[in-house]
């Protein structure tokens, strides 16, 4: 356990962590692809936490989008809140997406580990808007027709874009992630 924790916290790997959660942060607040209703937003900040996720296991990757989200705090129109609904919401995609990569690091395992990653966080992202994030932000609770209509679609959109994305590009970058010269 001491090993694997060292491995975690190694300079290398804290310093993956700093970048990747700084890159995810730049990439959060960056202009986003606007979808209708107006507040549903496509940012591609989850992109370099899976990457990290993929590379480094859960811990750094709750790390990583924590470090996106504090520093999302400062720009924040929501008070926090869409924060932790952001937070909440990788984390659904990332824990199982993690602990099925780590079993079978292919491009099979990235494509399965990515599509339930992605069904894991649209159902939380339901959940996370309905009882969450409209309550807090509107006072409202969204009617069933909304979340079957809007968020759940926008979500599925996110998740199929990120893991794409994901998907493609990790192979590629995977010695880089890992410290690897070519």
């Amino acid at each position: 356990m001491s090993n694997r924790k060292n491995r975690v916290l190694s300079t290398q790997n804290m310093t993956r962590i700093a970048i990747l959660g700084a890159i995810s942060a730049v990439l959060f607040m960056w202009p986003e692809i606007t979808i209708i209703p107006p507040f549903y937003k496509l940012d591609f900040s989850t992109l370099p936490v899976m990457l990290g996720t993929f590379a480094m296991g859960i811990g750094p990757g709750v790390l990583i989008v924590a470090i996106k989200d504090l520093i999302g705090l400062t720009h924040s129109g929501t008070a926090g809140v869409g924060e932790i609904a952001d937070f909440i919401m990788t984390c659904a995609m990332l824990i199982p997406a993690s602990l099925l990569y780590q079993k079978n690091k292919s491009r099979k395992g990235a494509l399965i580990s990515l599509a339930i990653g992605s069904v894991a966080m649209i159902f939380v992202a339901a959940l996370v808007n309905a009882f969450l994030l409209f309550p807090m932000l509107t006072k409202a609770m969204p009617s069933l027709e909304f979340i079957l209509t809007s968020t759940i679609p926008f979500n599925a959109l996110k998740a199929v874009v990120i893991s794409g994305i994901t998907y493609l590009v990790y192979k590629p970058l995977s010695p880089i992630l890992h410290g690897k010269r070519r």
